[in-house]
């Protein structure tokens, strides 16, 4: 299994919820806890490519040294990061110029900006993990990646099925998922944790059809970004 690097540079602030979110103040961290699949391993782009994940805006791309996901804000003035461009091993912004390694961390800056220093401008950086064919994170990482493993379901009901992640149907998918749900202070009782399993299949299915990898499903709730 790939390594999950690079951890995050700068963790979400407690309390932090995406602009417009459609989940509920506790809801979301709970499910921010999960792991999702964001992209295909083979459509990550050399141009930095936005994806939204909870309703939070992403920016994959890929460096020399591997697919890197961070928040899709510059720190410097909050524009998206998705329309920038990568040169060499960094992440250009498209309207300042700033330039940030694979960490996330600004190495360097236009000096028609005249900052006094580039080390406070940091991007918010998530795990990639290439598992199945596919790129995974998870916006508050916590121990091992939490990833359904596919092979063994399709394995013990098929032994002769391969196990192909691009042509696994969306029930295999959907019965693999597994989900820990932890609310920290939270208790979740087992009505609510129905509620998250629901939520949290629901990403899986949205996130699924966007990938093309599913053609035939349930009718979809929307997503807000």
């Amino acid at each position: 299994m790939p390594p999950v690097e690079p951890p995050p540079s700068r963790p979400l602030p407690e309390g932090f919820l995406p602009p417009n979110c459609t989940f509920s103040e506790q809801d979301w961290p709970v499910l921010a806890r999960q792991w999702f699949p964001v992209s295909r391993v083979d459509e990550v782009p050399a141009k930095p490519r936005q994806v939204i994940l909870l309703n939070l805006r992403l920016a994959i791309y890929r460096m020399p040294d591997g697919i890197r996901i961070g928040r899709d804000m510059c720190p410097h003035r909050g524009l998206p990061l998705s329309t920038g461009r990568i040169e060499d091993d960094e992440l250009v912004c498209a309207y300042h110029g700033l330039r940030y390694g694979s960490d996330g961390q600004c190495r360097k800056a236009p000096e028609k900006l005249a900052l006094k220093t580039v080390e406070c401008f940091r991007i918010t950086m998530f795990p990639a993990v290439e598992r199945h064919g596919l790129v995974w994170t998870c916006l508050i990482p916590q121990g091992e990646p939490g990833i359904p493993d596919i092979h063994s379901t399709i394995e013990a009901s098929d032994p002769e099925r391969p196990a192909s992640p691009i042509k696994l149907q969306y029930e295999d998918w959907m019965s693999s998922a597994k989900f820990e749900f932890s609310g920290g202070e939270i208790t979740i009782d087992s009505e609510h944790h129905q509620s998250l399993q629901d939520l949290a299949l629901n990403e899986y299915q949205r996130l699924f059809s966007e990938m093309g990898l599913i053609t035939t499903a349930p009718a979809l709730q929307p997503s807000r970004a």
